[in-house]
């Protein structure tokens, strides 16, 4: 049996503007958090994550409850402990549940301290809280993990600054109470010691944004160590970005998403919007009313296309503009030529399917109706097919055998990349290996709705290296620089 552990540390939230300076990045520790919390979420889901203290920067209870609904969005089972940034005790255990002293979870003891503070940023374990490592031990055989904010780690094995001033009696008592692993935070660098029974954890709060992924199975730990930002050597670009113009914004702001995309570690950004929601009424759009005349439709007119290309326009550092063009059912874009002219980046996108909408559909005819549009579709300037098999990710069991390699082949005839997006619906392998065997070029989107979402590109990274890509291979696989975009 194995535990899965997710543990995050120092995020340091503080109120204020979104200005992205220091190396302590405090004003967006809440995005940062919750990119962080989806990702272990949908893709990591530990048996139990843990949040190390240091949770703001300025012990300010609006600041802690500000974290506690991200917090509380986690899958898993959730500790978390008081660091010497979180103010009192009293503030903070009012926020946030008081840690238990002690945990049994898959054969795995938890055992939690809250130490008190000394000078220089240090700590200092009671004689209460020192016997009670020994009392950890009693009537449990199996592994043993310590939790505090302050490094543990045995003496002389780390460069951390900070550690206990009762040191050799804490680590005494770790080792012969034969404890498994101390899991610390507060030194911001961070350092793997598991193999000598410590890990210090990474802050979040400074770029490139870690946290760490521990497995404890009898005497052995693995560590993962994951990064909300991307290797800067792969000099990414994220071409579908949504702003605040998109009726489905959660909290989108083209000036924020820039400052955002250069700390995640992308080399550009597409503010990219839909077309449909550019020229039409949010009830129009969702209805999808307009698919039958396209561009002519007349009821729900509601152009505000004008207003997102100034706006785009005037960001500074300039990004690539794009638009999402939707399809209309005769396979027309819906867009005006004017405005396709003005922007950057096409993608093309198929939101609804007539048969798809039926109360029972026929997933053969779904896949010839999608086909037969984008035959006429693909034709008509589009550079990228935004997420191609996202309309069968409710039924993948009913997506027809032959479907990929004919996507395939029109994207070839057309010379259209395909997108890799993971928003709210996976991409195959079997879709990537059908690409690159045809010479389709593909292009990585977020299909960002969320701050938080930009360049979020760890599914699309990992897709790659399941389907046995290098770096190397992932630069000749992915379209060629878009021109002027790089900061």
């Amino acid at each position: 049996m194995s535990l899965r552990i997710v543990a995050i540390a120092d995020t340091h939230y503080a109120a204020g503007s979104l200005e992205l300076c220091g190396a302590r990045r405090s004003a967006i520790a809440d995005i940062l958090l919750l990119r962080a919390v989806r990702r272990v979420n949908r893709f990591i889901k530990p048996d139990l994550t843990v949040v190390l203290g240091d949770l703001v920067d300025d012990g300010s209870r609006d600041g802690l409850e500000r974290l506690k609904p991200i917090i509380d969005l986690l899958d898993s089972p959730c500790i978390i402990i008081p660091g010497n940034h979180d103010g009192d005790l009293d503030t903070f255990y009012s926020v946030y549940p008081h840690p238990p002293e002690c945990l049994d979870i898959k054969g795995v003891r938890v055992v939690t301290f809250v130490d008190r503070e000394e000078p220089g940023y240090n700590a200092r374990r009671s004689k209460a809280d020192v016997a009670r490592m020994g009392r950890a031990r009693s009537g449990h055989d199996g592994p043993i993990l310590s939790l505090q904010h302050v490094p543990l780690f045995p003496p002389g094995a780390s460069a951390s600054p900070y550690g206990y001033t009762n040191a050799p009696a804490v680590w005494s008592a770790f080792a012969r109470n034969n404890f498994t692993l101390a899991l610390s935070g507060h030194w911001h660098a961070g350092d793997d010691l598991a193999q000598r029974g410590a890990v210090i954890v990474p802050a979040l709060c400074e770029a490139p944004f870690a946290f760490m992924e521990i497995t404890i199975e009898g005497d052995r730990v693995e560590t993962r160590r994951h990064e909300l930002a991307l290797p800067r050597d792969l000099q990414l670009i994220d071409c579908h970005v949504h702003t605040q113009f998109a009726y489905c914004s959660e909290n989108m702001d083209m000036t924020v998403a820039l400052g955002l995309a250069r700390e995640y570690g992308l080399a550009g950004i597409s503010l990219t919007e839909h077309s449909g929601q550019l020229y039409f009424d949010a009830d129009t759009f969702w209805g999808a009313s307009f698919l039958r005349d396209g561009i002519e439709t007349r009821h729900g007119r509601s152009n505000r296309m004008p207003a997102f290309l100034d706006q785009a326009g005037r960001q500074r550092p300039p990004a690539l503009i794009g638009l999402e063009i939707d399809c209309d059912d005769c396979g027309r874009p819906v867009v005006r030529a004017e405005d396709m002219a003005r922007v950057d980046v096409r993608i093309g996108a198929i939101h609804w399917l007539q048969e798809l909408r039926k109360p029972e559909p026929d997933y053969d005819a779904a896949a010839e109706e999608m086909l037969g549009r984008l035959s006429k579709f693909l034709s008509s300037g589009i550079r990228i097919l935004a997420h191609p098999l996202r309309l069968f990710r409710g039924c993948p069991d009913h997506m027809p055998p032959g479907l990929i390699p004919r996507l395939t082949d029109i994207l070839r005839e057309h010379g259209v990349a395909a997108e890799i997006n993971f928003h709210n619906q996976e991409t195959q392998p079997e879709f990537v290996r059908a690409c690159i065997e045809s010479g389709v070029k593909m292009a990585f989107g977020s299909d960002a709705h969320n701050l938080c979402e930009i360049g979020e590109f760890y599914p699309h990274l990992e897709l790659m290296r399941r389907c046995g890509l290098t770096a190397a291979d992932l630069k000749r696989a992915l379209l060629p620089d878009f021109e002027g975009v790089r900061w």
